[in-house]
């Protein structure tokens, strides 16, 4: 099994939090990758193997290194399992590592809170424009979805689904689709994710096994069980969106957006205290 991740030198205290909260369960069998972009790791963990990465000249956002990076582990690491992880992440006590192999032969992911994501802009006399995957399905001519809408900031794969990341790089990489990126990428390489799947008629995925939050109180109420079927209130957007939705806690693997150093220390030492 091969857990990778990617960092630039400003996140990097995001990752060690990450890989904090699951050092317990590094067997000897598991390896973390870590791909690091434009600079050198003084970071050290068992079986954690540091790989330079130098700063990408087609990317305009960070989010667009994932399938790349996917397949760089699949090259480095061959005929192995494979976790891809979000560094803003914190890994509850349920997360077993050795559970999420898949047989599929494309990535395996987990729904968001929202299934229907999407941005917009305002003109002066009020009318909005919605940007969302519609114009890159027509694009890739994919006419329906196969599953909800999953989040790419966590997902398992295999070898056999290079086929799926070769297809979800070319479309990260393409430079017409990037300079186009509010049409096209709404949600940047999450976009791009979801219609590649979409494309293979893929129906797997780890149902809701994440929590979108950075807030301690949330993470000690879903660690315990407290709630479920249930949007807390906690996080909500201009649009009067909720993004913390809990359907069943034990099911929750992790917690996602967990970008300050005091909010993952405060959630960090809850998790490794028990």
């Amino acid at each position: 099994m091969v857990i990778l991740l990617y960092s630039d030198k400003n996140c990097e205290h995001q990752v060690a939090s990450c890989i904090r909260s699951f050092e317990s369960k590094i067997t000897d069998s598991l390896k973390i990758a870590y791909f690091t972009i434009g600079f050198k790791s003084d970071l050290s963990f068992k079986n954690l193997y540091k790989i330079e990465v130098p700063h990408s000249k087609v990317y305009n956002k960070f989010y667009y290194y994932k399938a790349d990076l996917s397949l760089a582990a699949m090259r480095l690491f061959p005929n192995e399992d494979y976790i891809f992880t979000d560094t803003d992440v914190i890994f509850s006590r349920r997360f077993n590592p050795e559970s999420m192999v898949t047989s599929a032969n494309y990535a395996v992911a987990s729904y968001g809170p929202w299934e229907y994501p999407y941005i917009y802009t305002q003109s002066a006399d009020g009318r909005q424009t919605i940007y969302d995957e519609t114009k890159l399905m027509k694009y890739m001519n994919v006419s329906q979805r196969s599953q909800k809408y999953c989040w790419s900031c966590f997902y398992t794969f295999n070898s056999s689904s290079k086929d799926f990341f070769e297809e979800y790089a070319s479309v990260c990489n393409n430079r017409y689709l990037l300079d186009r990126q509010q049409d096209y990428f709404p949600f940047w390489d999450e976009t791009a994710f979801n219609v590649c799947l979409w494309k293979r008629g893929a129906n797997k995925n780890l149902g809701t096994a994440f929590l979108n939050t950075h807030l301690y109180d949330s993470v000690v109420a879903v660690e315990e069980a407290r709630i479920k079927n249930s949007r807390l209130g906690n996080f909500v957007d201009d649009s009067g969106r909720d993004w913390e939705f809990v359907e069943e806690p034990e099911n929750v693997i992790l917690y996602h957006g967990i970008k300050n150093k005091e909010d993952a220390d405060k959630i960090l030492s809850y998790m490794l205290s028990k």
